[in-house]
Formats: structure tokens, C-alpha cells, sequence
């Protein structure tokens, strides 16, 4: 059965036998392996892509994601997405939720990483290998960078308005908030958020896997992910 609203990309649940042919030829090969499993197929199919983890804190972000089982395709005109739920969710609110998109082919990952002078960031690579792209709504903002070209970095000092602006000017904007919001990922791996309605920027966490054990532990939550909801690194 379809479950698509006006302006928003078309949902098909699993089996998702009902997708057009056209739509099925615009599918990534990674999501269009999707099309027929039941959604505890689909799961563990994910689970599959994702066996590999071994860093202590992706294999904790993987933990909490796996509380998710993939329900549906998304057609979002760029490859399509897979879309998850947590389970034995009973409302339909952002943080219950998340769509993925297929991974980066990792030539294509090597180069943006390379763009931004974090290529030799191991964690960062980690974590785009598995979780580029990672969103809370397919049609607003709440997502991670993915194949956006050039990757978005931080360059605009509002004429010198934004505190922080200078320590954080050039970092790669890592997620996009649905408040308008960005996450800041700064060469040496700390992350910090740019906090647009205040001017300034607010460190979140000095470390990236630091960073990563607090998202993981966020997403637990039934909640957005934004600077007003982050747990703070203390």
C-alpha cells in the first residue's frame, strides 16, 4: 500500500510489490534490493550492511539504530531512501523514525573527505560509510551530509555577528537541523553547533567518537536532533 502526501515523496511498505516500473529503474541497486522482503528480511538486510562495525562507538550507534525495523521504500527522486520505525513505536513523531539512503561509493567518499581535510580522520570515514545520509524526515531538513556537491562548509561570518566565527570558520557542515541549525565538524574532529538564532557557536563535543556516543545516545529519544535537544557533553 502507498502512504504518500501532497509534496512529499511516495512511501511504498514492504513488500512494496505496488512500485511502479519507472520508479523501480530510478532506484539505487542497493535500495531496489529492498523491493519483495518483508520487513524482518529488509531488517536484517540492513543489519547485514552494517555487520562489519567495529569502532566502540559506531557499534554503539548501530546498537541503538537496530531498535529500528525497515518498513517501507521511499521514492525521493534522487536513488530513494529506506525508511525505518522504531519498534513497537505507537506515534508517528520525529525521532521514531529515519530514513537512509544507499551507502557512498567509497572513491566518491575519499574525494568530499579529501575536499574538506578530513580524510585522514578515521572516524569520520567510519561513520559516513555507514551513516551518510542518515535523516529524520525525507522532506525537510534533520539530515547528515550525503551527495551534496561541494559538501557545505562554514564561510559566512554574518560581517563578523557570529561568536566562534573565526575558530569554526571552514568547518564541514555535518548535519542540517530542522530548526535551521547546523553541526559543525572542524578538522581536528571536534564538533560544535551553529547556532544561528543566538549568533554564535556552542561547542558540543571535543572528540568525534565523543560526539558519536552522544548522538547515539539522543537517538533513543523521541525527539529531533538539534542544539536545543543535544546532550551536552558534560
Amino acid at each position: 500500500m502507498n502512504s504518500g502526501y501532497l509534496n512529499q515523496p511516495t512511501t511504498y511498505s514492504l513488500p512494496a510489490a505496488d512500485i511502479p516500473d519507472d520508479v523501480r529503474k530510478s532506484l539505487h541497486p542497493w535500495i531496489a534490493g529492498y523491493i519483495g522482503l518483508t520487513p524482518a528480511e529488509a531488517t536484517k538486510r540492513l543489519h547485514d550492511r552494517w555487520k562489519n562495525i567495529n569502532r566502540p562507538s559506531l557499534v554503539s550507534l548501530r546498537d541503538t539504530l537496530s531498535e529500528f525495523d525497515v518498513s517501507g521504500i521511499v521514492d525521493d527522486k534522487a536513488g530513494g531512501l529506506i525508511y525505518a520505525v522504531r519498534r513497537n513505536a505507537k506515534d508517528d513523531y520525529v525521532g521514531n523514525s529515519f530514513y537512509l539512503p544507499a551507502p557512498i561509493e567509497l572513491d566518491t567518499l575519499e574525494l568530499k573527505l579529501s575536499s574538506v581535510s578530513l580524510g585522514d580522520n578515521e572516524a569520520v570515514r567510519e561513520f559516513l560509510i555507514n551513516f551518510a545520509g542518515l535523516a529524520e524526515d525525507s522532506t525537510t531538513a534533520g539530515h547528515f551530509v550525503y551527495l551534496d556537491s561541494p559538501w557545505p562548509t562554514f564561510t559566512d561570518s554574518w560581517d563578523g555577528k557570529i561568536r566562534g566565527f573565526e575558530e569554526w570558520e571552514n568547518s564541514l557542515m555535518l548535519y542540517s537541523a530542522r530548526n535551521g541549525c547546523q553541526l559543525l565538524l572542524r578538522r581536528d574532529g571536534q564538533v560544535a553547533w551553529w547556532m544561528y538564532q543566538e549568533h554564535l557557536v556552542r561547542q558540543q563535543a571535543d572528540d568525534f567518537d565523543k560526539w558519536i556516543n552522544q548522538f547515539s545516545e539522543h537517538r533513543k529519544l523521541v525527539l529531533p536532533y538539534d542544539p536545543y535537544r543535544a546532550l551536552d557533553s558534560e
